[in-house]
């Protein structure tokens, strides 16, 4: 199965409406685009096409050492959103389990609260509740991603 844009366009607009942050940095990843030096640009034979528009504007050719930006492809793409929601997924996990693993040791509340209780009800975060949901998320992005992994291997044979 090939990924197309549309699928990409899908993801990104649920990133959008969940995570606006996380989704604003891929979104400024794509629209950049990936760097490549000329050794990689003659490898995904697109040296040729850019080689021929420098030309058309009297610009010189790309040397050696020259590095070129080309667009992400879709399944560039796609790996940069893989890439994102685990990274997000294990750092939530790592942070909180470390933040647990600080206060057992010191002996401290395992429940944190912010705020001032005379000024308002305060927020309360479990520790171990939190590392618990935290970790439940990171395997089911795990998963999620081993599936699609496993869905696109199946298709491409």
């Amino acid at each position: 199965m090939a990924i197309n844009y549309g699928q990409y366009e899908s993801i990104m607009s649920q990133l959008w409406a969940e995570m606006p942050a996380l989704a604003d940095q891929l979104d400024q990843e794509v629209r950049h685009g990936r760097s490549v030096t000329e050794k990689e640009l003659r490898h995904e034979g697109l040296y040729e096409e850019r080689a021929s528009r420098l030309a058309a504007t009297e610009l010189s050719a790309l040397g050696k050492n020259d590095v070129a930006v080309i667009p992400y492809t879709d399944e560039e793409r796609m790996e940069l959103i893989r890439k994102a929601l685990l990274t997000l997924a294990e750092t939530m996990y790592r942070t909180r389990q470390a933040a647990l693993k600080t206060a057992a040791q010191g002996a401290m509340e395992l429940e944190i609260q912010f705020g001032d209780p005379d000024l308002e009800i305060p927020s309360r975060i479990d520790l171990q509740d939190e590392t618990e949901q935290a970790r439940i998320a990171l395997q089911t992005v795990r998963e999620l991603l081993a599936e699609d992994a496993e869905t696109q291997s199946e298709a491409t044979r």
